[in-house]
Formats: structure tokens, C-alpha cells, sequence
């Protein structure tokens, strides 16, 4: 069982990155150098060659950062193993310490969490109703679009119709005659708004959400959508027989009981201890997430992003986090506002999880301890051998630097053109990046961009195939609720 760290992603108000004045002077002798680590260079024609290579990448400012931390995270990997084949000089205690705390927090779920689980034929039944899988509704809606370029009274027009409209159907008016007048939904409003049935999965969230949460010949409060407001009035129900799956469904109703008892106590600590998120929460992650490897010091590291009784959520615990899980880094420019402020709450939960643990006494044993590292000292030796690093220590000088670029060349190039899997170095990149200080010129990303594009122009386009260096996160499609085919007339 999970408690709260799920997508963990943390923000800062409006801050100063600390060094990145020093930064930039560094990269202004060298302007034509994309990245920088451990004495080696990746410049900003190699870079622009390397993804001209394969046409299916798109020449997109987030790709070209995607390669810098490839090549930074890989170069970094083989420069520490032909060093020390040992890797002697990664701090596993901090590369483990995301492993370490989820340990504690489930010996503090395990402790605490006493959920009620004893379900009876009855409560079988009637959860199976409402809850089984396979269960369909059918429905009916009123959709009232919000021009996109609505102004806030206008919008709380659209809004004020829409409820008007559930009053009347609340009231008894003919649901059908009313969509085909006032439904901008076209497939269903000649057929009364009917959607026929659906099961989860089918709708956007919030409708799905809404509409299964109804009993036959209930109207919903008005639900707003990412294509407008919806009135909606669920018709029928309709179930599949429990039959063999009597079992597996009553294992999942434990579970979900599990679940309910994890956030209710989640729930209780936050509420026991004031936790409330600052403002500016949202734009302020985008920030830092735009230079994770800039260093925080000072009053900048020290900026509370969230507070809660007896402490507070800091900027440099928010940069850490990134550094650690590289994928957050590619994930928030897409995430919504309320997403990213969620993301702050559930890192500050987590925090007064961890205290909440510490206080009841709550330890990862030294057998513990010695158990994770020996398991990280094998994973990096199943890095080292499935990428291809050399286990052997090379010598030192131009012949190591030589070896190191020709093994990241292999690597970078092999996952741009789709030929290799590269796997991301996760909890392990974080910890190389603290011994040896990447640099990342963002400066040059646009530079890069333009290079691509004129060497895809200037040469033909090699054959298809190939994948993005780093995955990017994707949004799943949102579907607009569709109507059922028109039911036979009697």
C-alpha cells in the first residue's frame, strides 16, 4: 500500500536561481557547447547532427533538452566507471533515500491502518450494483458550450441556463423535447439527448464521474466539462451476474477499503496540522523545473513553498526532488495549474507523514539498510553491463576521456536512431549530478532547434524509425459523450 507519494512534484514561489549568473559567464567563452559534464562537451553542431539523423523527432526545444540530459546522465555514468568500476563515488545513502522513506512509510501504514474489511453476502451485492466492473448506464445530457473566448459574465450565463434547465427537468419538463432545443451536441440532441448505455472509460472525466454516481431517474447537478456544461439524467443501470467473479471482487472491495482508510488518515494529519500550500505555487515549479540543476543557496533554498504546524515545505527540498525523478522534469510543462498544487499538497503530506513516523518510532533496520545498497550495487552493475560501459578501469588522461566519448556517442546516438533502449538512470543520475555538476546551457536550445532544421532541409531524409530520446509524457484524448444509435419508435 501507497501512502502519499504518488507523482510527488513540489513548488517554490517566485524565486532567484542561485548560480546561474555564474553559469551563464562560464558558457559565454564557449557559446557553441550545449552541455557540459565531467571535462567533456557536447557542442551544438554534434548535438543538432545527432537528431537531424532521424526525421521522425521533431526539432522541439523539449527534445533538445531531452538529449542534453541523455547525454549529460550517460557521460557522467561512464566518466564515474572508468574511474572507479565500483562506482565508489555515488552516495548511495542519498541515491536510496526515496527507497528508505517509502520503506518507512509502509511500516507506518502497517502500524496505523486498521481498515474495516469484514463484507457480507448483502453489502457483496449491493456494491456489485454500483461499483463491478462491466457495469453500463444509460443517460441522457444537455450540452451548453462556453465560447472560447467567453468572458466571466458570459460564462456565468451559459452556467445560469444550464441550471435553469436542470430545474425544469428536476421538475418534471420533458428531457427530450428540451435537448433537442437547447443541446449543442448534435448526435444526441435529435435523439433527445440519449446517450445510450456506457461503461467507465468511455466519457471525460467529470461526466463519467457525475452520471455513475446517480441512481435511475436521478438529474445530476450541473457538470462542467472540458467542452461545456452537461445536464444529465441517467435512465437505466444494467450489471452483469456476479457469478465467478464473486472473489476477485470481494478482494477488491478490501483493497479499496485499504485505500479509503490510507487517505482518511492522510486526510487527518494534514488537517491536524494546518498544512496550506502558498500562492504562486503553480508558475513557480515551472520555473525551477526549467533549470533543475541550478543550486539554491541562501534565502532562495530556504523560500517556504508550503507550511504546516512545526515546519515548512522549502525551494531547495522542491529541487531535489526534480533532480531525483528526471521524468517530473518532463511532466510539468504539460500539467495543469490545479495539478501542480495538488503535486506541493501531496509532497508537504508526505513530510508530516515522515515526522508522523518518526514520532511513533518508525526505523528502517541497518539489515534494511545494507539490503537496499547491496541491491543498488548489483542494479549499477546491470547498468553498467546491459549499456555497454566498459567495467574496466581505463586509463587516465586523453585515452579515458577518448573512451568515455566514444561509449556516450554509441549510447546517444543508438537512442535517437532507435537501433538501442536506453533505460533512464532515475534515483542514480541525482547522484551523480551532485558528485560532478553538469551544465546545461539552455541558452543554445534554440540554436540547436535551428541547426536541425537546416541540415534536415539541406540532406534526404534517411529511413523511417527511431525514437525520442527521452520519453515524453503523453495526454490521453478526452472523448465527447456520443449518442447511442436512435432507438426504435413504438
Amino acid at each position: 500500500m501507497n501512502l502519499p507519494r504518488r507523482a510527488l512534484v513540489l513548488v517554490l514561489a517566485p524565486l532567484v536561481l542561485s548560480g546561474c549568473n555564474r553559469f551563464g559567464q562560464a558558457m559565454t567563452a564557449h557559446t557553441d557547447v550545449l552541455a557540459r559534464a565531467a571535462g567533456h562537451e557536447l557542442r551544438i553542431d554534434e548535438a543538432a547532427r545527432i537528431l537531424a539523423g532521424n526525421p521522425q523527432i521533431p526539432a522541439e526545444p523539449q527534445v533538445v533538452q531531452a538529449l542534453a540530459d541523455l547525454w549529460v546522465d550517460y557521460t557522467l555514468l561512464a566518466t564515474a566507471a572508468a574511474e572507479d568500476t565500483a562506482l565508489g563515488m555515488v552516495n548511495l545513502d542519498r541515491m536510496l533515500q526515496p527507497q528508505r522513506e517509502a520503506m518507512i512509510l509502509r511500516q507506518l501504514a502497517d502500524r496505523v491502518l486498521r481498515p474495516d474489511t469484514a463484507i457480507t453476502e448483502e453489502q457483496l451485492r449491493q456494491r456489485w450494483a454500483t461499483d463491478g466492473p462491466g457495469g453500463e448506464i444509460r443517460a441522457r445530457h444537455i450540452l451548453l458550450r462556453i465560447p472560447p473566448d467567453a468572458t466571466p459574465a458570459q460564462r456565468d450565463s451559459v452556467r445560469r441556463l444550464a441550471e435553469q434547465l436542470r430545474g425544469q427537468v428536476a421538475g418534471g419538463a420533458d428531457f427530450a423535447a428540451l435537448a433537442r432545443r437547447h443541446s449543442a451536441d448534435p448526435g444526441s440532441a435529435a435523439q433527445g439527448g440519449d446517450l445510450g448505455f456506457f461503461g467507465r472509460g468511455r466519457m471525460v472525466q467529470p461526466f463519467e464521474d457525475a452520471a455513475f454516481a446517480a441512481q435511475p431517474g436521478q438529474v445530476t447537478p450541473v457538470v462542467e466539462s472540458p467542452f461545456g456544461f452537461h445536464v444529465i439524467r441517467v435512465e437505466e443501470r444494467r450489471q452483469p451476474e456476479l457469478g465467478e467473479q464473486r472473489e476477485e471482487f470481494r478482494q477488491y472491495l478490501v483493497q479499496r477499503a485499504g485505500q479509503e482508510a490510507e487517505q482518511a488518515f492522510v486526510d487527518s494529519v494534514a488537517a491536524n496540522s494546518s498544512l496550506a500550500v502558498r500562492p504562486g505555487a503553480a508558475a513557480a515549479v515551472r520555473e525551477i523545473a526549467a533549470q533543475p540543476d541550478a543550486r539554491l543557496r541562501g534565502r532562495a533554498g530556504e523560500r517556504a513553498l508550503a507550511s504546516y504546524r512545526g515546519g515548512e515545505l522549502t525551494a531547495g527540498e522542491v529541487a531535489d526532488l526534480i533532480r531525483q525523478q528526471p521524468d517530473l522534469q518532463a511532466a510539468i510543462p504539460q500539467a495543469q495549474d490545479e495539478q501542480l498544487e495538488s503535486m506541493v499538497k501531496q509532497m508537504a503530506q508526505r513530510e508530516l507523514l515522515l515526522r508522523e513516523a518518526s514520532t511513533r518510532g518508525v526505523v528502517v533496520s541497518p539489515a534494511e539498510t545494507e539490503a537496499m545498497r547491496g541491491s543498488a550495487r548489483e542494479g549499477i552493475r546491470g547498468l553498467l553491463t546491459n549499456t555497454g560501459i566498459s567495467g574496466t578501469r581505463a586509463p587516465k588522461g586523453e585515452a579515458r576521456k577518448a573512451a568515455v566519448e566514444s561509449q556516450v556517442k554509441g549510447i546517444v546516438t543508438g537512442a535517437v536512431a532507435g537501433t538501442r533502449q536506453v533505460p533512464p538512470l532515475g534515483p542514480l543520475s541525482a547522484a551523480l549530478r551532485d558528485s560532478y555538476k553538469p551544465e546545461v546551457n539552455t541558452a543554445a536550445i534554440p540554436r540547436v532547434v535551428s541547426k536541425v532544421t537546416e541540415l534536415r532541409a539541406a540532406q534526404p531524409a534517411p529511413p523511417m524509425g527511431g525514437q525520442m530520446p527521452q520519453q515524453m509524457p503523453q495526454q490521453a484524448p478526452q472523448q465527447m459523450p456520443q449518442p447511442a444509435p436512435a432507438p426504435p419508435q413504438p
